[in-house]
């Protein structure tokens, strides 16, 4: 069997499991409630009109790495300000999410560490453990006891670190981040926290730490991305001013990647300010998930509901996570079906998201849909 046959034949595979994926582009016209912009940054009126007052001195690439020419003023004015608002000592903007998780964990932890890591956490989380020369312990979904059978039973020559979500992109929940921190401070480990869902979101904005009424401390790295809540695109990692002078010179996806470009990085600069300055968004959001999650129980649909605007409604089967999926477009609405490997087998779900920019019909509608499209299921 030639190449391209083999690789037909595995498509064959994924379409005959329902586990196919392709790329959409939603008409004008339908309601997302898939995406992970919360606050309703990506598309702000304010946002543009500054891109173009400024786009005349704004470079639309950054030309290099930023240890070659590609870092600039504007890089350095968002990275101090991400700095002062999650209350760290200093920070370090990279190209997303993925090169941030992956990057980190390859920098730091050597064969002598150990990663404890959450079993639920990100995909760029679990690449960059595997990445890593440290060894990897996992313990069970945001349980505090496993944690602390799996520190204590562990001896370590090196050091050892704890890495989790803050809030876990498809549960919707949040860690448990007080007993996660004090078995840290117990056990002498360093904690890495993603705040790719909190950052915007909880704390007044600030994220996960914040939400819980604590600060950082020297054991905690804070990791975000600026392309959910703060409508843009990139990502940052957060902590001392040591730990971002070893990153700048250790961490590989920094190194041999380009920076991102200073218009990119003037709309992550304003979209942070406006979160950190409009609770009105973060209020309004609330008041929507809430509204939604109640709706819901009156109509007798069981979404999963953890206190954020990621919600979850488990319908196990594949292909009925698509049908549903397909129902909803044609009546305007898009929330992604989410299947294996994404979420674990028996699994399958509607992701659904809400939006500052959402409205309460919006819902009602969505809602409606939702009731129709699981009773018309047949399998």
């Amino acid at each position: 069997m030639d190449f391209l046959e083999k690789l037909k034949k595995e498509l064959k595979e994924i379409k005959n499991k329902n586990l196919y994926r392709e790329r959409v582009i939603l008409p004008e016209d339908v309601i997302d409630f898939s995406s992970n912009d919360y606050l309703g940054l990506k598309d702000d009126l304010e946002t543009k009109k500054a891109v173009c007052e400024n786009i005349s001195r704004l470079s639309v690439g950054s030309g290099a790495s930023a240890l070659i020419s590609g870092y600039t003023q504007v890089q350095r004015e968002l990275e101090e300000f991400i700095a002062h608002f999650k209350k760290t000592e200093s920070c370090l903007v990279v190209g997303s999410g993925y090169l941030a998780n992956t990057g980190l964990l390859q920098a730091l932890a050597t064969e002598e560490d150990i990663i404890f890591s959450d079993q639920l956490n990100h995909a760029s989380i679990i690449d960059g453990v595997r990445l890593s020369k440290a060894k990897k312990i996992i313990y069970r979904h945001n349980n505090m006891n496993d944690l602390e059978d799996k520190l204590k039973k562990t001896n370590c020559r090196g050091t050892k670190f704890i890495v989790t979500d803050g809030v876990f992109s498809m549960e919707g929940d949040i860690v448990n981040y007080r007993e996660l921190k004090t078995l840290a401070d117990r056990y002498r480990a360093v904690i890495i926290i993603d705040d790719a869902h909190s950052t915007g979101i909880l704390g007044g904005g600030r994220g996960t730490l914040f939400h819980f009424g604590m600060e950082p401390e020297g054991n905690v790295i804070q990791v975000g991305t600026l392309s959910k809540a703060a409508g843009s695109y990139g990502a940052f990692i957060c902590g001392s001013k040591t730990l971002i002078e070893y990153l700048i010179n250790r961490m590989r996806t920094q190194i041999f990647s380009t920076a991102l470009s200073p218009l990119q990085n003037f709309v992550s600069l304003v979209n942070m300010k406006k979160l950190s300055q409009e609770a009105f968004r973060r209020e309004k959001l609330f008041r929507l998930t809430r509204f939604l999650v109640k709706k819901a129980k009156d109509a007798g649909i069981p979404i999963r509901y953890y206190g954020t605007p990621i919600l979850t409604l488990i319908v196990e089967e594949e292909k009925k996570a698509l049908f549903v999926r397909d129902y909803l477009l044609k009546n305007r609405l898009f929330v992604q079906a989410i299947r294996p490997p994404t979420v674990p087998k028996k699994s399958s779900r509607l992701r659904i998201t809400i939006s500052y920019k959402h409205t309460e019909n919006d819902i009602n509608l969505l809602l409606k849909c939702l009731k129709t499209a699981l009773e018309s299921y047949h399998g």
